[in-house]
């Protein structure tokens, strides 16, 4: 199946498709992805409270870092493919349940595939980036800069006489590396979506993934810079609202601004989940799926 090059608009027609994907099965797609995000906090938690207990400096503290991205790379993959099965689902009217979520655990293969593909997207940001590092211009400068910052007192200002000069080709360098997160990021999803809607191998499904982004980038650029526009003033707007609310419910009792803060914050995490892989959902469907006819259309092979 070769990648389709899509309009301009295209992008911003996904977006306004993903913030309805909720509307056919919500208790299903919302449910599902509730339990994605409450698997998605287990490492976290389990890393919060090992500090609690161990303290920082403790060894037993580094294992249990280290079982949180062991088990992050386990538990994460099957349940993002899935996800977009369980989309799939709600979005062409087949039955859909909550606990779909997790059958990906259960489907021949599906948890390796899912897991390997993770796997080979990880390689390629890490090579990416490692060129990006080795051609990083002014490398004395940062050395420098980073060694005053960490002889820096806390809250104190870092001495900044007789630096080496700054790099005048650091702009590009970081629009380089800016366009290089851009790929990475999209073709990370698309493979995502190609490996569990479609079966392809890891290492196809990258590839797709990547060829997928690299033929639609001027759309996925063009979107990408109307989201950082438009989420900054959102975040701002929302973090304001937030801050003040939960602020003066914390300034009444602490666990009353607890109560309130986690909610929301699982609540906007929730939203956020359910739009981005609605997102690349119908990026999936546009660049590389036939057009879906009938509610019970097969999935593309």
């Amino acid at each position: 199946m070769t990648a389709r090059t899509v309009s301009m608009g295209a992008p911003f027609s996904w977006l306004m498709k993903a913030l309805d994907v909720g509307r056919r099965q919500p208790r299903a797609l919302f449910g599902g992805f509730a339990l994605m995000l409450l698997v998605a906090m287990i490492p976290s938690v389990l890393q919060l409270g090992g500090q609690a207990l161990f303290g920082p400096e403790s060894i037993t503290l580094i294992v249990i870092y280290g079982l949180s991205v062991l088990l992050s790379v386990v538990l994460m993959p099957p349940l993002s493919g899935a996800a977009f099965r369980l989309l799939h689902a709600c979005e062409t009217g087949q039955p859909a349940a909550a606990t779909d979520i997790f059958a990906g655990f259960t489907a021949p293969g599906f948890a390796l595939r899912m897991i390997a593909t993770m796997l080979l997207v990880l390689l390629g940001y890490l090579l990416v980036f490692g060129v990006l590092i080795a051609l990083l211009p002014g490398k004395e400068f940062f050395l420098e800069l980073a060694a005053r910052f960490a002889v820096t007192a806390p809250g104190g200002q870092p001495d900044m006489t007789g630096l080496p000069p700054f790099p005048p080709s650091f702009l590009l360098w970081f629009l380089a590396a800016m366009a290089a997160l851009l790929v990475l990021s999209n073709a990370y999803m698309l493979a995502f979506a190609r490996a569990a809607l479609n079966d392809r191998g890891p290492l196809g499904a990258c590839v797709d993934g990547t060829v997928g982004t690299l033929k639609n980038v001027l759309p996925f650029t063009l979107i990408a810079l109307a989201a950082l526009v438009v989420g900054f003033i959102a975040a701002m707007i929302v973090s304001v609202v937030a801050v003040l609310v939960i602020g003066l419910l914390a300034k009444l009792s602490p666990a009353l601004g607890i109560a309130v803060g986690v909610p929301i914050y699982l609540g906007l995490m929730l939203v956020f989940y359910v739009v981005a892989f609605g997102y690349y959902y119908h990026a999936w469907r546009e660049i590389y799926a036939e057009p879906v006819a009938v509610a019970g259309d097969a999935l593309a092979a």
